[in-house]
């Protein structure tokens, strides 16, 4: 009988041995999991995503003639550190344009193709990451509303919530002003001329070029000219050689030209044709022929 306690009394020892054993254990892979979640949240410490969009700043302007906009529009890193942008595709921005009554107009990337690969962009502390695109050939004008936007992803491999890069710019095209036609330069202004020496005269030009034709009939196919203003001479008595002489008429076709600082203000520029007589040299048939008012 003491044989039989002395073996249970022995079972009894090895059962409690065992128990505090797989105590010891247990409590001491529960410290190792918590000792291995501790290191991990001290490894991937939590991103403060709104902190990096805010310090993303975006800019936009439209820029606008008769017939096109110019969209132009960026991110700039104002903060301290650098920044990795990701996009799901090569697209890395959208335009849209809707008219007054909120219709589509406009999309960039209608008739566009990009590449389905992720891409990226880092920017450095102070970089600016630029876009611009034109739309042109509009047809109507009126009031439009630009959004530009730029499709990141990710920031620094942090996924990105909504569309935080966008900007909605309004813009005006204008209706196109109808040019005023400018003055007729080629306007003719026909004078008879005295009919002994000159005939069938006309003048075209303005603004100190001019352009005199008509008929002479002079002494040795050679008349005379000059431009006065009524108290200066612009242009000196000067030769002019005609195809044949007196008694036949010829044509002729005479180009004067008066430099812009020259020409007086609030007078009559006046041609003077003559030729010399055949007898004594002295001016003879003279004819005054107004080139312009000015």
């Amino acid at each position: 009988m003491k044989k039989f306690i002395a073996i249970m009394m022995g079972v009894m020892v090895l059962f409690l041995a065992a128990c505090g054993s797989n105590t010891e254990t247990s409590e001491a892979n529960s410290d190792e999991n918590e000792d291995q979640e501790t290191t991990s949240q001290e490894q991937e410490p939590e991103v403060d995503m709104d902190a990096l969009i805010e310090q993303l700043s975006m800019d936009a302007t439209v820029e606008t003639t008769e017939d096109d906009a110019t969209f132009k529009f960026s991110l700039e890193n104002t903060g301290d550190e650098p920044v990795i942008l990701g996009f799901t595709s090569s697209q890395k921005y959208e335009i849209q344009v809707a008219n007054a009554e909120g219709e589509s107009v406009y999309t960039f990337s209608a008739d566009k193709m990009f590449t389905q690969e992720l891409t990226t962009e880092e920017l450095a502390s102070g970089d600016v990451f630029s876009a611009q695109e034109m739309w042109t050939g509009i047809e109507q004008p009126g009031e439009y509303e630009a959004t530009m936007t730029f499709l990141v992803n990710t920031i620094n491999d942090q996924p990105v919530e909504a569309t935080p890069f966008q900007v909605t710019q309004p813009f005006t095209i204008e209706e196109a002003q109808a040019e005023e036609a400018p003055e007729d330069s080629s306007e003719v202004r026909q004078y008879e001329g005295d009919g002994e020496a000159f005939r069938n005269l006309e003048v075209t030009g303005e603004n100190g070029s001019y352009v005199v034709t008509g008929e002479a009939r002079v002494n040795e196919g050679t008349f005379m000219y000059s431009v006065e203003d009524g108290h200066n001479v612009l242009v000196e008595p000067t030769v002019f050689q005609v195809e044949a002489g007196a008694p036949e008429w010829a044509s002729f076709e005479l180009e004067i030209n008066i430099a812009e600082e020259d020409l007086p203000e609030f007078r009559t520029l006046t041609l003077m044709m003559f030729q010399k007589s055949s007898e004594d040299g002295q001016p003879a048939d003279m004819n005054a022929i107004p080139l312009e008012q000015l």
